[in-house]
């Protein structure tokens, strides 16, 4: 379940919520109890593993084609 801050308009707490995919924030609260909630857009947290993301990689067991001695 992704996580979502939110910021409380009345107050002016942040917070975090577990909300499913395809879940309403419409009932989500402030740890105070308040209804006027806001929900804050951050940058996704991504982590490329492995191999293969960028153009200096190459992958395993390919080998340059030769086209010119043929």
């Amino acid at each position: 379940m992704p996580r979502y801050d939110f910021s409380c308009q009345i107050c002016g707490s942040v917070f975090e919520r577990s909300i499913p995919f395809g879940g309403s924030t419409a009932e989500v609260t402030c740890p105070n109890g308040h209804r006027n909630v806001r929900r804050l857009y951050s940058a996704p947290a991504v982590v490329f593993k492995g191999s293969g993301f960028y153009i200096t990689d190459n992958r395993k067991g390919e080998k340059p084609s030769n086209n010119e001695a043929n």
